[in-house]
């Protein structure tokens, strides 16, 4: 049976919820702790849990995200890790290209102190990024919005939009950090990262690999921003 037009106008809504919600948060109320309660609790927390309970499947939800197919549990953290080193060593090399094309450090510097990250707020915040948001990222658009999309329009389009929706508002934190022209290659960049990572999702059927390999990558923006940006 397919999904009536208003389950598709839902999840589209969904989807620009999140960039909504940065929107909100950085640019609007120029505030990093605005934008996490909008954009963390209340829609990578919130919706995926408020539909859950609407359907009555939040127990069944969360214990599909974590069981792999065909018992491949190790194999999946496995791919993860491999999969997270390379991003992790591509953004070190990204960052610093960014950094010798003329962007200054200085200047991504003054823009996340005017949105409240004091220096001393650097370890908390570095462990936030890279665990919570990436867990965060992850179950949102991979372990909810990913498998309600393939229901509704197949692999293909639910790759595409999944990981549209995710890069959306990537742009406009890049482009408010590094301008225009830098944020719309780092905008491509996340949307392919977002296919692998969704690839990877439906390929184990689990959140371990995509999840694993999103942390690396968080890591390596947190090493970029406690040793060359904050430095």
């Amino acid at each position: 049976m397919r999904p009536r037009l208003g389950y598709h106008l839902l999840y589209i809504g969904y989807g620009f919820s999140a960039s909504l919600a940065v929107y909100y948060g950085l640019i609007w109320r120029n505030s990093l702790l605005v934008a996490f309660f909008w954009f963390h609790l209340m829609v990578c927390l919130g919706i995926p849990l408020l539909q859950g309970m609407w359907e009555g499947s939040i127990r069944e939800n969360w214990r599909r995200l974590w069981e792999p197919k065909k018992r491949a549990r190790g194999e999946a953290v496995f791919v993860g890790l491999v999969t997270g080193v390379p991003l992790f060593a591509a953004v070190l090399a990204g960052s610093w290209l960014l950094f010798q094309s003329g962007v200054e450090p200085s200047a991504v510097r003054m823009r996340l102190t005017a949105w409240g990250l004091a220096p001393e707020w650097l370890v908390p915040f570095a462990f936030y990024i890279t665990v919570v948001n990436s867990f965060l990222e992850e179950w949102l658009w991979r372990g909810f919005m990913l498998d309600r999309l393939f229901f509704m329009w197949g692999r293909r389009q639910a790759l595409l939009f999944s990981s549209g929706f995710y890069s959306l508002y990537h742009l406009l934190v890049a482009s408010a950090l590094f301008g225009q022209m830098w944020a719309i290659l780092i905008t491509g960049l996340i949307f392919l990262v977002g296919l692998l990572w969704g690839g990877l999702k439906l390929r184990y059927g689990t959140l371990y690999a995509p999840w694993l390999s999103h942390l690396l990558a968080d890591l390596g923006l947190m090493v970029v921003l406690t040793k060359w940006i904050y430095s």
